[in-house]
């Protein structure tokens, strides 16, 4: 696909298709992720499909190698090649979930990388929690290409899809034991789609009984991140009143004006 479309073939041949990491993710049920659906997906599909494979199959078996994998599939998006990773991301919520399993916290660290687009040159306020950088102004959107040609909004779009399916298992996680897990759980959360509110509202229930300033912190910036994207204006005025609220902790209101930006 990526040849093709470098010779000129129109991107929307393809969409919808088996090269749609969209659809391929949207096509995987819930519930399903044990290692025979693991090898039944189109991995060789995307590029470095099997890597990406191989990095979730060491996750789910807990082999010794696996202390490495999550940092394959970051290596990848850090790469700006995001494709296969967004097909690992309905595995690594199933990980991520399970209480019992030895690699849910890198899981769950991780998962959320494809779903954020890197943004080239000098960081601006009108950057800042973006999932869009201006509007869309042809097949690709503004989010372009990756490195191998494959079309990025695609790769974004199907992770982001993904959390959004998953948000039912990942919500309880706001309240885990471990301030790092519920860190970690509203910064994957923040790239949900929440039209009914439903993601902001357990960050703010979160936050009104959260005793760690740092995961309060965390939240505010996961609330300031999905409202820019979807905007809510209960949740602009929220953070607002947060960052002049002088009796918030300093990393409370820091994060709070950094999210009013």
């Amino acid at each position: 696909m990526c040849r093709t479309l470098v010779d000129g073939a129109d991107l929307a041949s393809f969409a919808g298709g088996p090269f749609d990491i969209r659809a391929v993710v949207a096509a995987i049920r819930p519930r399903t992720f044990d290692g025979a659906v693991l090898d039944t997906l189109p991995w060789g599909n995307f590029p470095h499909g099997e890597n990406a494979r191989e990095a979730v199959r060491l996750l789910r078996t807990g082999d010794e190698p696996a202390r490495n994998a999550m940092g394959v599939l970051i290596g990848m998006c850090a790469d700006d090649s995001r494709a296969a990773a967004a097909l690992a991301v309905p595995s690594l919520i199933r990980i991520a979930a399970d209480p019992h399993h030895r690699h849910r916290a890198d899981a769950l660290g991780g998962l959320a990388a494809p779903a954020r687009a890197r943004h080239f040159g000098v960081a601006s306020r009108d950057e800042l929690l973006l999932h869009r950088s201006g509007p869309q102004h042809d097949g690709y959107d503004d989010y372009g290409v990756e490195v191998t040609g494959y079309p990025a909004g695609w790769s974004v779009a199907a992770a982001r899809a993904a959390i959004t399916n998953g948000a039912p298992v990942l919500l309880p996680l706001l309240d885990a034991s471990d301030p790092a897990i519920r860190i970690d759980a509203s910064y994957a959360l923040a790239t949900a789609t929440d039209p009914g509110h439903t993601v902001r509202s357990a960050f703010a229930t979160r936050c009104a009984k959260e005793q760690d300033p740092m995961v309060r912190a965390a939240l505010v910036l996961a609330t300031a991140e999905i409202t820019r994207a979807h905007p809510h204006q209960p949740a602009t005025g929220w953070i607002r009143e947060l960052w002049q609220d002088r009796a918030q902790a300093p990393e409370v209101r820091l994060a709070a004006a950094i999210g009013w930006l």
